[in-house]
């Protein structure tokens, strides 16, 4: 036996379930007779916990610290057979993934290397087309293996730095919190809270007087914490940003209870046993979105929006909004992690009558104000979203406003109101299909009704455009608002509101203007303001039309990119581990990014498969039967970025 694999049968620990006084373990998994070993002799550190956030989706998996250093074994965590296996430059990396005789399955992602039986099986497909790219089941060809037989070695493909993604999977494909079954880690350590959030919730709520969502910082006493006292009024949501921490471990990890009073009522609780591999995205539900898109942080929510499915909560104890009267009231919340180690934190909440609404009484008229014109494609328009927040309930100022027209539209005609004034931070509700609203600052914007579950066209004629929703496009009704600009010679598109998160991509196409016709090298990029920096999306030109997938609100640019992608710094060397040789080009793109399904990588005349690692900057050759020559060794190698421009560079390089 290894010592690596003696480590994880120390490691290993028979399945439990951690009891709570009302929620119960989603499912009977697994079988408190399983026992699963620790699945690498690494370490015994788990850097990453389940259900932790993610930029767009859950963690649906621990993850295992190996010092920054690659090739350790990886080992089947139980019996099984190969089910499918994968091979991308982003996401998983290298995946096995495991089926096991319930049909629950196990997967390691970002591997170095997979083992020799699934290095040839993958090989032998991959070979055909000579693609980096490898997604498929396997389950046909009838490759076993054996708990603690070394399936690959650890490595950072898809992503970086160096660990072990280790995933446990019900037959149902529910991601398992890997400790339900029985991974084990030393833990007395209790969560620790950090800050609150208060959201104001409907037209009628107001945080401190405003619309604006409050953050209270924790002030601690042991492992008592305290977020002082707030005034609101109407309904409100909390949120807390709370971590956790396990013994003699650096990383912060993901609470995994939750649990909210007030004046002593259970109004919530969640827990994060399990949830569905296809709602992996409902984390931006989960979490506060705007908070996550502006502070990078994982506001939690200690309420249920109404699409969220996930199946972490008690939904016997209602929604967990506070509808509290006026009045002074205790709010108490816990966080606990998987191991019953328990904070508190405290909250005084001052609720008042709803004041004055905050606007002057609104004047019917049958016409928008004058200026309400739109503004000729070619001018900067004043972005709505810095005058304006809206939701699908309501919409409400950020700063005084005069002169604003509101229409509200639907299957019949309503006739627009005209305030003379707007106070900031105070609600509207919206109505209709379809919202036209003026201002002397904004000039006008329409925001149209779309709502989940119905496929949706909307059609703009001024910025000659139109987004496609599919049905599962929005996680709730959204009221869009969409643009299309300039600046100097620059061509924008501007998609609102950038506070709601999307469940699918909407569909975007764009006519071009003549200049662009057929340039198969304009492509969509997503413009993130707040990093300075342009991500490229799957865009495709076809005559006058540029169709594009938009994976969320924002700002995106048209742009046509001539920049051939760099080649530079090839060299021979042979991996540690088991002896492998490669050839490594450095590779890089500034724009569009490098197509890896397009390489062409020639060693000694004979076709190789260019393996992209995109946070490296590199491009590997990879052939099983690679050894280099004793002297001269001839590399080709011609690279594309997703725009079709092309490198082809020859190089001589010495053993």
């Amino acid at each position: 036996m290894s010592i690596g694999l003696l480590l994880a049968l120390l490691l290993s620990f028979n399945g439990t379930f951690a009891e709570s006084d009302t929620l119960k373990p989603l499912t009977p998994f697994p079988n408190p007779d399983i026992t699963y070993i620790w699945p690498t002799n690494a370490s015994d550190y788990m850097s990453a916990s389940f259900g932790e956030t993610r930029s767009a989706h859950f963690h649906a998996a621990i993850d295992i610290g190996t010092w920054a250093r690659e090739g350790y074994e990886v080992y089947a965590a139980r019996d099984g057979k190969l089910f499918r296996a994968g091979v991308s430059p982003v996401g998983y990396g290298n995946v096995v993934y495991l089926q096991h005789d319930d049909d629950s399955f196990t997967v390691y992602a970002h591997l170095q290397d997979f083992a020799p039986e699934i290095r040839a099986l993958v090989d032998s497909v991959r070979f055909t087309d000579y693609r980096m790219s490898f997604d498929q089941f396997l389950s046909d060809h009838n490759v076993h293996f054996k708990q603690g037989d070394v399936i690959g070695r650890t490595g950072s493909t898809g992503i970086g730095p160096p660990h072990l993604h280790f995933e446990v999977r019900s037959s149902s494909n529910n991601a398992v919190n890997p400790k339900l079954a029985g991974i084990h880690i030393p833990d007395s350590v209790p969560p620790v809270f950090s800050s609150l959030a208060v959201i104001p919730f409907d037209a009628d709520s107001y945080v401190e007087g405003t619309k604006q969502t409050s953050i209270l910082p924790a002030r601690r006493s042991g492992n008592t914490f305290d977020f002082g006292e707030i005034t609101t009024s109407g309904p409100i949501g909390l949120a807390v940003n709370v971590s956790d921490r396990s013994d003699h471990g650096r990383n912060v990890y993901a609470v995994y209870e939750l649990e909210m009073e007030l004046n002593g009522k259970t109004l919530f609780h969640a827990r994060a046993d399990s949830f569905p591999m296809a709602d992996t995205r409902k984390m931006l539900l989960d979490r506060v979105y705007p908070l996550l898109l502006k502070r990078r942080g994982g506001f939690q929510r200690l309420h249920i929006l109404p699409s969220n499915s996930l199946p972490f909560y008690d939904r016997n104890l209602g929604d967990g909004l506070l509808h509290a009267e006026a009045g002074t009231h205790e709010v108490i919340i816990r966080a606990r992690d998987y191991y019953r180690n328990e904070s508190v934190a405290t909250l005084t909440l001052k609720v008042e009558e709803p004041s004055d609404t905050g606007y002057s009484r609104p004047v019917y008229r049958f016409k928008p104000a004058s200026h309400s014109q739109p503004a000729p494609l070619t001018q900067n328009r004043a972005n709505p979203e810095r005058y304006f927040r809206w939701n699908s309930g309501w919409i409400t100022p950020l700063e005084n406003l005069s002169d604003v027209s509101i229409r509200f539209r639907s299957s019949g005609f309503q006739p627009g109101k005209f305030y003379d004034k707007l106070e900031a931070h105070r609600g509207i509700r919206l109505e209709g299909e379809q919202a036209e609203i003026s201002t002397s600052e904004t000039g006008a914007f329409t925001l149209n009704r779309v709502l989940p579950g119905r496929s949706t066209t909307l059609r703009y004629p001024a910025g000659r455009m139109e987004l496609q929703f599919s049905e599962h496009t929005l996680f709730d009704t959204t009221y869009v608002h969409a643009e299309r600009f300039s600046r100097g010679n620059r061509n924008f598109i501007r998609i609102g509101p950038d506070s709601e998160p999307l469940g699918r991509p909407v569909s975007l196409r764009v006519f071009l203007p003549d200049s662009l016709h057929n340039e198969k090298r304009t492509g969509l990029y997503f413009t993130d303001e707040q990093r300075d920096r342009s991500v490229y999306m799957t865009s495709e030109v076809q005559g006058d039309v540029l169709q594009a997938k938009v994976e969320g609100f924002g700002l995106y640019e048209i742009r046509v990119d001539t920049t051939k992608p760099e080649l530079s710094r090839p060299r021979i060397w042979q991996r540690r581990n088991d002896g492998r040789w490669f050839v490594s080009v450095d590779a890089s793109d500034e724009g569009s990014g490098i197509d890896h399904n397009k390489t062409v990588f020639i060693v000694n005349d004979r076709r190789g498969i260019g393996e992209h690692d995109p946070f490296g900057k590199v491009i590997h050759y990879h052939h099983p039967e690679f050894e280099p020559l004793n002297g001269a060794n001839m590399i080709e190698i011609t690279v594309y970025d997703h725009a079709g421009n092309r490198t082809s560079e020859k190089f001589e390089l010495q053993r």
